[in-house]
């Protein structure tokens, strides 16, 4: 199917907040996600994981783990999932920095998409990103994602509006990407 990958997806248990607070106190990831830099305590992030477990009728949220280590090092995401035209926006984030740059975004959003298509039964999921942020963008291409354009300004983050990139990968183009 997608092949021998070094990372699985599952579901959030309550003590990852205990991983991710780290990942929302670390300026260099706040700079690459959309929302603007917020401070988070433990409680909060906490209760934000509860909430993911139990209150999530439109959206999917997994944890991303290293087989090897049975670590929690990110999360995947579908969100705005739209039952109705089976329509959905996608992100990842891989937190732990030490994995950075091993095409480990690339294998958690093969399997996210391949969930989200086939599992879910979605026929478009569309990712935004801010404009320089290159490393997400090449791996969404990487994984079928294709660009659709630029909205201009539409984030403000960091004192600024800053623009997104738009892209979107269509079942279609995913059942051609993994030979289906």
């Amino acid at each position: 199917m997608l092949g021998d990958f070094r990372v699985y997806l599952r579901a959030l248990e309550m003590d990852d907040y205990k991983t991710s607070i780290k990942w929302r106190q670390d300026d260099e990831i706040w700079r690459m996600v959309l929302s603007p830099r917020y401070y988070v305590s433990e409680e909060y992030e906490k209760k934000w994981v509860e909430n993911i477990i139990f209150n999530s009728s439109n959206r999917v949220t997994l944890a991303i783990c290293m087989k090897d280590a049975n670590k929690h090092i990110g999360y995947v995401h579908l969100t705005n999932i739209d039952w109705k035209n089976k329509t959905s926006s996608f992100g990842k984030l891989i937190g732990e920095k030490e994995y950075w740059g091993q095409g480990l975004g690339k294998e958690a959003t093969m399997l996210m998409l391949y969930h989200g298509f086939y599992e879910l039964g979605l026929e478009r999921i569309e990712a935004r990103q801010l404009l320089n942020n290159i490393g997400s963008i090449k791996v969404n291409e990487k994984c079928g994602f294709k660009t659709e354009g630029v909205l201009r300004k539409a984030i403000h983050k960091d004192g600024r509006h800053q623009d997104l990139n738009l892209m979107s990968i269509i079942r279609e183009d995913f059942d051609t990407l993994i030979k289906i």
